[in-house]
């Protein structure tokens, strides 16, 4: 599954949104974390290059019907970039949700 960066994440995500268009749903999670958590249980080759800034980072995950996973860790500086471009890519792909029925409510169910 390795850690994207935030572009190629956001490219994944779409293609994942695509290819759950028709059936099938994307689980999409955010977690925040703190930097000197982020390497602890990568293996050497994967670590991240983490500068000494001790801000939160926001670890952002999806995951598709075929169990596709994706993720991305985002700095807190680049916070507003990176949501204002996750933001529209939900909106784009929130055309295929369906109307909830309502039922209508009688008297005998009040009680």
């Amino acid at each position: 599954m390795g850690v994207l960066s935030q572009d190629a994440f956001l490219n994944e995500l779409t293609k994942l949104y695509d290819d759950n268009k028709l059936k099938g749903s994307v689980t999409i999670t955010m977690k925040q974390v703190r930097p000197n958590l982020l390497n602890k249980s990568r293996r050497k080759d994967e670590k991240l290059a983490i500068g000494d800034d001790q801000s939160p980072y926001c670890l952002v995950r999806a995951v598709g019907r075929n169990k596709k996973k994706i993720s991305t860790v985002v700095p807190a500086k680049d916070q507003k970039r990176f949501h204002g471009m996750f933001s529209n890519i939900i909106k784009v792909h929130m055309d295929s949700l369906k109307k909830r029925e309502k039922k209508k409510k009688t008297k005998a169910d009040k009680k």
